[in-house]
């Protein structure tokens, strides 16, 4: 079965400089690329300063609406005003979830959100597949204590059988979480699969570094798209800091 996949930071609804807010633009924009599983980072659950200013604090229910009819949200950092997080919108029906806690210090609250969804089955051979959502740590230290931390939870929760999908900000821009996710979990990362390297994605005016992935396992990869700013002028010149990175793969079982 065929699944388009879009994963976006969007930097809590900012632009790069933290003045102009484009959560409106962000969620047309989401809404064009027809995917069918989205994966968000840096989403607002709840910010009572966010209300006070005029804006959408509970940005999740905001995004779904009218677009994916299921939806899950697992917040991370928490604060006295509110919290945000990580979210990913299905256009299945998604059977169960967990968010699972991948801090390793007081300072960087993160998360992966694990999905079980559900796939029609008159469309697939496939019953279900797994979705995984994270957004990992600054420090490389710190990021190769959760790569170990989420093989152990794919080992565990995860048949080698099953189709499997983790994506968002993996601020992994020394390219240092491929012996777990490449060598470990079997898995392929779809721009490297297609154009023999990560892709670059921050920042988004001008992208240097690879910090996003969109990893796969049983799926084979059809398409991938960075979605950049001369390709969508109007729409992502002035939206997050991070640009939007877009595939598609036929899911497949054992």
């Amino acid at each position: 079965m065929k699944l388009k996949i879009l994963s976006y930071n969007i930097h809590k609804g900012f632009d790069w400089r933290n003045q102009n807010y484009f959560l409106h633009e962000m969620k047309d924009f989401i809404r064009s690329s027809h995917a069918d599983i989205v994966f968000l980072q840096e989403v607002v659950g709840k910010n009572e300063k966010y209300k006070e200013r005029g804006f959408i604090d509970q940005q999740f229910e905001f995004l779904a609406d009218e677009l994916w009819p299921h939806f899950s949200y697992g917040h991370n950092a928490v604060y006295d005003h509110g919290h945000h997080g990580n979210l990913i919108l299905s256009k299945f029906p998604i059977e169960h979830f967990d968010n699972i806690d991948l801090s390793t210090n007081r300072f960087e609250k993160r998360g992966l959100l694990l999905c079980k969804i559900e796939l029609p089955k008159d469309r697939s051979k496939v019953p279900y597949f797994y979705a995984a959502c994270s957004h990992l740590n600054l420090l490389h230290g710190g990021r190769l204590l959760q790569y170990e931390k989420i093989k152990q939870e794919v080992l565990s929760r995860i048949s080698q059988d099953i189709p499997f999908i983790i994506a968002g900000d993996f601020n992994d821009w020394n390219k240092k979480c491929a012996h777990v996710f490449e060598d470990d979990l079997q898995m392929q990362e779809v721009h490297k699969t297609m154009y023999g390297k990560f892709a670059r994605t921050f920042p988004a005016a001008f992208p240097l570094l690879t910090l996003d992935r969109i990893y796969v396992r049983n799926a084979q990869v059809k398409k991938v798209k960075i979605l950049s700013a001369t390709q969508h002028e109007t729409m992502l010149k002035h939206l997050s800091d991070h640009l939007p990175y877009y595939c598609e793969v036929d899911l497949h079982g054992p």
